[in-house]
């Protein structure tokens, strides 16, 4: 999966999957550390490394043939960035993310993505909306082919904008807090088209609220649409989280 050719190091063999991935060490990334720590990240994100599973710095080191204390100066921010655990004298390992875990924070995430988009309609630019409708229809074009990928990122987009523009520093701080575990579930929960396709409809819901400036439908729109993807989550939780890995060449 992991490719260390010319200076180069591949996470994945798809280029849709990571924009990134064919780059040299320090086109896109100011060092290496940064390379390594996304490379790590998107395993544990992207599922190929499941919850609970123990992650070995020297492996690690070897497959991308780099130092073990540089892996191990990544594992330690992905401590602190609550995707990572380490058990003294045992190791390091992806941690677990139980059903209660979820619901706290989809029902927090709902509660304050629905308060952000009360205060982004009034103000968002005219601008950003144009460029977040160009964004939709070349996602519908995309699912269209199966390209479920490119539908995430069109996915975070939206949330990313409509968070950016609330105008309050301190409610973004706190929604991206945990948008590491946001992104972990969006990738289980979108990699099916059938629920790519619903998640689509839900979104262009909440943007074409958003571009006629109704802030309660936009709102409540955003809120319900986290709510029915937290319900979605849980439901299929086991198979979610303890599947078959993602296969990154089909999403």
């Amino acid at each position: 999966m992991v490719e260390n050719k010319n200076n180069k190091i591949n996470l994945y063999t798809n280029p849709d999957k990571d924009m990134f991935a064919s780059k040299k060490i320090g086109e896109v990334f100011p060092n290496l550390e940064d390379q390594i720590y996304k490379i790590i990240k998107d395993k544990i994100i992207w599922h190929e490394i499941k919850m609970g599973e123990r992650i070995i710095d020297k492996n690690i080191a070897e497959e991308l043939s780099v130092s073990r204390s540089l892996v191990r100066q990544v594992f330690a921010t992905l401590v602190k960035e609550e995707l990572l655990i380490l058990i003294p004298r045992n190791g390091f390992y992806v941690r677990k993310i139980d059903k209660r875990e979820i619901e706290e924070i989809y029902n927090v995430r709902s509660v304050l993505e629905g308060y952000a988009v009360k205060l982004t309609v009034p103000k968002i630019s005219e601008k950003k909306i144009d460029q977040l409708e160009l964004i939709f229809n070349k996602a519908k074009k995309d699912l269209g082919k199966n390209k479920v990928s490119r539908f995430i990122k069109t996915d975070e987009q939206l949330h990313k904008t409509l968070i950016d523009n609330c105008g309050n520093n301190y409610l973004k701080k706190i929604i991206n807090r945990y948008n590491n575990h946001y992104i972990f579930f969006r990738v289980v929960d979108l990699s099916r088209i059938e629920r790519a396709e619903e998640s689509y409809f839900e979104h262009y819901e909440i943007f074409k609220a958003v571009k006629n400036r109704n802030i309660k439908l936009s709102s409540r729109l955003m809120e319900e649409h986290i709510i029915n993807a937290k319900n979605i989550i849980l439901t299929n939780f086991n198979k979610y989280m303890y599947g078959k890995p993602i296969n990154i060449e089909n999403v």
